[in-house]
């Protein structure tokens, strides 16, 4: 049904403030007494905004990272902006290799020693 239609069959949608999400009042009701019109203040919410900044690795850490991706192809990484850690994990789903850090030095000496264990099996016929 289009819009047109809904509105001739009386079922036209009501969003009012509440469903919304948004709580209004009259400036004379507001909390701190002030009628001066101005919309009243919120509370700070209990997480600050620092908790909801986004962290993004050093520039240069995540060109190393792309290297070591690039020539080895069995490993995926990325960059956990909210916790602000890199997590790596072998293509392998019956691997259970799995690194997070925050120091990308320390995530791809991981996936190097774990590489290149995979490729002394493999040149040993295991």
């Amino acid at each position: 049904m289009s819009w047109g239609n809904a509105e001739r069959v009386g079922e036209r949608a009501r969003i009012g403030p509440a469903a919304a999400g948004l709580t209004l009042c009259r400036p004379e009701t507001a909390q701190d007494g002030d009628s001066s019109g101005e919309m009243p203040t919120r509370p700070t919410p209990a997480r600050s905004r620092r908790e909801h900044m986004t962290k993004l690795p050093d520039h240069g850490d995540a060109l190393r990272m792309a290297a070591f991706l690039d020539s080895h192809p069995g490993w995926s990484a990325f960059w956990d902006k909210r916790d602000g850690v890199w997590r790596a994990a072998e293509d392998d789903p019956s691997s259970e290799l799995y690194a997070e850090n925050a120091d990308a030095g320390r995530v791809i000496d991981y996936m190097a020693a774990h590489a290149q264990q995979e490729e002394a099996r493999h040149d040993h016929g295991e």
